[in-house]
Order: structure tokens, then C-alpha cells, then sequence
């Protein structure tokens, strides 16, 4: 009952606002609502006070609404009101950018695969690349201080949360603009949500997961209230870290015209990047904003330094890598371990050797992600555990840590690695094709049943497979993976697709095995990956088709798990049920990026942000005038160039692991 009055409440104060009920239903309901009130602070009593004396009117605008405060007693009502609410900030926080950096010259950076779209939502937006371009162009309230984990000013400079832990207000800086010089408003946060919430982005994971806010109202042109439909502890957060587009300029379409225009394209954002130009396929080109209106804040020191970021695309490896060599491009990511150990040498590179390139080893304290093999449930026979089971001991990366790793990894047994969310009781899924035979048979693929050919057979059908993969580096791997398999009678079709083709065909669950990796992220949301009510849904992350009563009884209680400690055993239990429902083959990782780049960029001394990877580079290093000179000359002269330390473990020295307690949010 007490969540009913609380929703009630929430009705009633954005029906009011929007003037869509008649008299006699606002009177009824604030009767009905006289209880809920006791729930919230003052400042939200008096807010219903105003709403009782009909202070507000209707809104202009279908989109975009926005109280009338035109009175004299509205104005001194409202800023009783919100004088009212324990506002917060965190004036500590100046950011760990370098005071040496200096602004100017241009980053290219290389990419693989061109993204399938260039929207921050909606259908084939949850790329890790789409994410970096909507962090660099685009803005949330809240920002997250990288070692303590505390909240801190973005959008928002200032913020309220209720007493009823459901009702959050978020004070807009009144600094903020658009790269088109409209200044950012409460009523742009109006108009994100409802996008988000548009069925016709095709994006049901965005429509569900802010789905759980009522449509935020629009207080004040400067303070914005979002209220949750229920009491969850990530509530605050996730609104908090909202990216928030252009109103007026979403507020015109609806998400289906979003989807049609936004495809290859980005609109104005509030950032320190805005987008120039692209070419599908081939180049995306960012360009620095004079005016952002971060700029010259302390937390902005040595932030966003380079005029321009030139995102490159070229699918073929071999020519990244002797376009790097010939100076073409800036700095590259080496994925593989062979490449690192036996390719970029001193030996067989004379600019290794000179210094011109530098190589180094970042070790930081990134949330690790999940990767491996996964299988459809949805269909055969991979609805089959047993033979999900099998297929996983015949994934041999004991002999890819020794034969291609260099055993430079740790084996996945987790879908929280590195984290405290690991279940150290899940299952250790090693290299076994005697257990696999034994899988195999229990499931009806007998060996005696092999083919002329050699292939398994169970009712007259071959067990024959698919697997897609992108990055031509792969092919070593899945080599393997099919001789193995081979071995045991099953046939594996390997086939090389883009990008675009991959994620289409698994966001319609039109695949059999797939090669995926999925990033880790600090605060887990285990709903959005294991859910049932996602498995038949396309373009999300149940990829697999899971079905689990008990995931599912976990994730409906888990909003209401305030303590951190209740959460990590909710998540333990999560990840031991996913693991022994075998979704993976499991594969392995590595806390540290290994690369590669000429020798002409400043840095910090931790080079990456704890939190984060390669990625980070963007924002914190910047071009040196100075080492570009030297660098310049040295290769005209062939002079040597000093060579830093290969390995940097700098988080790890400064900054524990053990120094925030997982999950705490402050």
C-alpha cells in the first residue's frame, strides 16, 4: 500500500502540472494522497501545497512543458520550496586531468569496424564506440569522481534527493549551452526521457529501463524533478547519468524520425566535442568547442585537448599495422599477445628500437567485462544444457594461453571477473573431450552415429554449426576451436562478417554460436543480461534466450537490495546460475591494454583513467609540440629517442583495489 500512495502521489503531481485532469479528479486524488505525503520531505509537501492552490498552469508545448510562474506568490512559494529540499554538490572533486597539458593538433584514431549508427540511442546504439562518441559530444547531470566513486557536477551543479528516496531534483547549471548556443534547460531532460521511452527507437531495454521514472516535470527552467515509479537504489544514479539531447531539437520528432535522421548523423550536444563530418566506413571527424562551457573550469584541467579527433576506419589488420609503422596513424591498440611478444620488437621494429614508437603495458582497475562463445537457447540444439556443457570442454584455450597468448591471460569462470561480484563457487570449465563425448552421447549424439564424412548424426541431421566472426586476428582462434570440435564429429562453419552484419544477426537471435565480449561496468545491473522478459525480445543483451525463474526473482528484488554488501550476494548467486547454465563458452581476459604510439603526446603518469581502458586516451593526453619536434628530427637523422618503461602499474601503486568498497556510492 505504501508503494501504491507513492505512485498515486507521482500521478497526481505530473497530472496537475500537465493540466490533464479535471477539478473534481485533482481534489479526489489529493485526498487520496494526504498519507503519502508524510513519506516526503518538506520541500516536497509544499510543492503539493502550490499544486493544492492551483499555482501552476498549464503547460505551452507538447513536448516540452513548463510551469507558469509568473506571479509574485508562485516565486516566493517555489523558492520556499526548493529552499526547502538538502541539496548536495561536491566542490572537491577538480578532476586528475594534467596541469601541463597544453590544447591543440590532432588525434587519429583507428578503428576496425565502422559503427552501425551514430545515434546515442535507439536500435544497434550499444556499442562501446558509440559510447565513447556520446560521452565526448554529449553530457549527463551527474558526473562520478574516479577514485572515490563519490557523484560530482556535470550538467547538473547541484541535487536533491527526497526523503522518500523516489523524488531526485537536479539543479541545472545555468553555464551550460549547446553547441548552437541554446542553453541547456530542465525541459531538455523533459524531452530526452520521453525519446527514450518511444517504442519507435526499437531500443526495449531503453524503453523499459526509463520506463521506470515518471516523465520528469520541469520545475523551474533551471530544476528539473525526476521520480521513480518505485524505490530502487540505482534510481538516483541511473537519472543522474542520463545523457541529456537537445530538446528543442527531439522535441520535433518522435523516435521513429529519430532513428530515420540520427542514422549516420549527431545532433548539437552540450560537450567538448560536436561532430563535423563522417564518411560510412571510413572516417569520423569530432572538433574540439571553443566555447564549451566546461572549459575553464578546474575540474576541466587537462581534459579534451586535441582540436580534432579523426576516428579512422580500415578493417584489414595488416594495413593498420603498416600504416601505424609508416607514421599514418597515431597510436594503435595491440589485442594480440603474439603480436606484442613477437611482431612490435625492438628487433623487427628500428622505431621501437630508436624510441620514435613507444610500447607500453597500462595495468588499471577497469570493471572487466564477460566474453567467449555464446549459444542461442532458443533453438537446437543448444536448448540442450548438455550439450551447451560440451561444447565449452571442447573450447581448448589451454592451448591458446600457451600457443597464442603467451600466458599472458586468466580464464574467465565468471561473468564478474576481477570484481567482488565473482562467485568463487562457480564451475572451472576446462579442456575435456572425454567429458564432452560423455555430454554429447547423454544428449543423443552418438559417435557410433558418425556419417560417411565423419560427422555426428541424431535423426538423420548432421550436427553442423555456425560461428561469425569480425576481426581477421580471430581466425587463429576459432582454427582451433573447429579442429577440436572436428575431432568429436561436430562441423563448424567459419565465416568473416562486418560488424553490422554480426550485431544485426544476433539482435534477431538469427545465429547459432556467436564470438562476443561484452565490457564490464562498476555497478552491475544483472536485469538487462538475464532477465526473461528480454529473452524473446530483439537488439538486446539477453542474447542467449534466458529463461530462470530465480534470476528473475533476484532481479525484481535487487532495486531494493540499499546495501551494497546484500547486493554483491545477489549477484554471486546471479553469476553461479548463469555459469552453470553454461550461456558461454567462457573465454579469458586481462586487466591491462597493451599500446603502441609515436613518440610525440603528453600524458598523466597513470597514462589511463583507473576506471577505464584505452579509450581514456581521448581525453587525457595531448599533443606536444616539443616531442613532435624531436621526434621529427630524429627520424629525419636517425637519432635515438629516450624509451620509457614498457609496464605501468601507476592505479595500482597509488590506488588499490581495496580503497572504495565495491558498490559503495556516495
Amino acid at each position: 500500500m505504501k508503494n501504491n500512495r507513492c505512485f498515486l502521489f507521482a500521478l497526481l503531481l505530473f497530472a496537475v502540472l500537465t493540466g490533464n485532469l479535471a477539478a473534481q479528479t485533482e481534489k479526489d486524488a489529493l485526498v487520496e494522497n494526504t498519507v503519502a505525503l508524510k513519506e516526503n520531505t518538506q520541500a516536497v509537501k509544499r510543492l503539493t501545497e502550490m499544486l493544492e492552490k492551483g499555482n501552476f498552469g498549464g503547460f505551452q508545448g507538447s513536448v516540452a512543458p513548463a510551469p507558469d510562474l509568473s506571479g509574485a506568490n508562485v516565486q516566493a512559494d517555489l523558492k520556499q520550496m526548493l529552499a526547502g529540499l538538502k541539496w548536495e554538490t561536491n566542490e572537491e572533486y577538480t578532476g586528475m586531468g594534467s596541469k601541463e597539458a597544453k590544447k591543440g593538433g590532432t588525434l587519429k584514431y583507428v578503428e576496425s569496424s565502422f559503427p552501425p549508427t551514430l545515434r546515442t540511442c535507439g536500435k544497434n546504439a550499444n556499442s562501446t564506440f558509440v559510447s565513447m562518441l556520446t560521452g565526448l559530444c554529449y553530457e549527463t547531470m551527474l558526473d562520478l569522481d574516479p577514485v572515490t566513486l563519490h557523484y560530482a557536477p556535470a550538467l547538473a551543479k547541484k541535487w536533491a534527493v527526497a526523503d522518500d528516496k523516489v523524488s531526485f531534483f537536479f539543479e541545472l547549471d545555468e553555464r551550460a549551452k549547446w553547441s548552437d548556443g541554446q542553453p541547456v534547460v530542465a525541459n531538455d531532460v523533459v524531452a530526452t526521457w520521453k525519446l527514450y521511452t518511444d517504442p519507435g527507437i526499437e531500443d526495449p531495454f531503453s524503453n523499459d529501463y526509463y520506463g521506470k521514472y515518471e516523465a520528469p516535470v520541469a520545475v523551474t527552467d533551471r530544476i528539473v524533478m525526476i521520480r521513480a515509479k518505485q524505490k530502487n537504489w540505482r534510481a538516483f544514479m541511473s537519472a543522474g547519468f542520463m545523457t541529456i539531447l537537445p530538446g528543442h531539437i527531439i522535441g520535433k520528432i518522435d523516435g521513429k524520425k529519430y532513428l530515420e535522421q540520427y542514422q549516420f548523423n549527431m545532433m548539437p550536444g552540450s560537450g567538448p566535442y560536436t561532430y563535423e563530418t563522417s564518411k560510412v566506413n571510413e572516417e569520423i571527424v569530432l572538433s574540439r568547442r571553443s566555447d564549451w562551457w566546461q572549459a575553464n573550469l578546474p575540474r576541466s584541467t587537462g581534459y579534451y585537448n586535441f582540436d580534432k579527433l579523426h576516428f579512422i576506419f580500415i578493417e584489414d589488420e595488416n594495413l593498420i599495422k603498416e600504416k601505424f609503422k609508416k607514421g599514418e596513424l597515431d597510436w594503435i591498440y595491440v589485442n594480440v599477445a603474439r603480436e606484442w611478444h613477437q611482431d612490435f620488437t625492438p628487433a623487427l621494429m628500428p622505431q621501437l628500437a630508436k624510441g620514435w614508437i613507444q610500447k607500453r603495458k597500462i595495468f588499471t582497475h577497469r570493471a572487466i567485462g564477460v566474453s567467449g562463445i555464446a549459444y542461442n537457447m532458443r533453438k537446437p540444439p543448444f536448448d540442450d544444457i548438455r550439450v551447451r556443457k560440451a561444447i565449452a570442454h571442447l573450447y581448448n584455450r589451454e592451448k591458446m594461453m600457451d600457443k597464442l597468448f603467451f600466458n599472458e591471460y586468466e580464464y574467465l569462470d565468471s561473468f564478474y571477473p576481477n570484481t567482488p561480484y565473482a562467485n568463487p563457487e562457480n564451475p572451472r570449465i576446462r579442456f575435456d573431450p572425454d567429458k564432452a563425448v560423455k555430454l554429447l552421447e547423454e544428449a543423443g549424439w552418438l559417435q557410433k552415429n558418425r556419417d560417411s564424412e565423419g560427422w555426428l548424426t541424431k535423426d538423420g541431421k548432421r550436427f553442423e554449426l555456425s560461428l561469425n566472426y569480425v576481426q581477421k586476428s580471430s581466425e587463429r582462434i576459432m582454427t582451433i576451436f573447429q579442429e577440436d570440435l572436428r575431432d568429436v564429429g561436430i562441423k563448424l562453419n567459419l565465416k568473416q562478417v562486418t560488424w553490422a552484419t554480426d550485431i544485426k544477426e544476433v539482435g534477431e537471435h538469427n545465429f547459432e554460436l556467436s564470438s562476443r565480449a561484452y565490457g564490464g561496468i562498476l555497478f552491475p545491473n544483472p536485469e538487462s543480461s538475464f532477465h526473461s522478459k528480454f529473452a524473446d525480445l530483439p537488439n538486446n543483451n539477453n542474447i542467449w534466450g534466458l529463461k530462470n525463474a530465480r534470476i528473475d526473482e533476484i532481479c525484481d528484488a535487487y532495486p531494493l537490495m540499499f546495501d551494497a554488501d546484500e547486493r554483491i550476494k545477489a549477484v554471486r548467486e546471479i553469476d553461479g546460475i548463469v555459469c552453470r547454465e553454461h550461456l558461454y563458452a567462457l573465454g579469458w581476459f586481462a586487466a591491462h591494454s597493451r599500446l603502441l604510439f609515436w613518440n610525440k603526446f603528453g600524458m598523466p603518469d597513470y597514462i589511463l583513467a583507473k576506471t577505464s581502458d584505452q579509450r581514456s586516451l581521448v581525453s587525457l593526453w595531448w599533443h606536444d609540440e616539443e616531442k613532435a619536434k624531436k621526434l621529427e628530427e630524429a627520424r629525419a637523422k636517425g637519432l635515438e629517442l629516450p624509451i620509457g618503461p614498457e609496464i605501468v602499474r601507476w592505479w595500482d601503486e597509488h590506488f588499490p583495489t581495496d580503497q572504495t568498497k565495491a558498490g559503495e556510492m556516495k
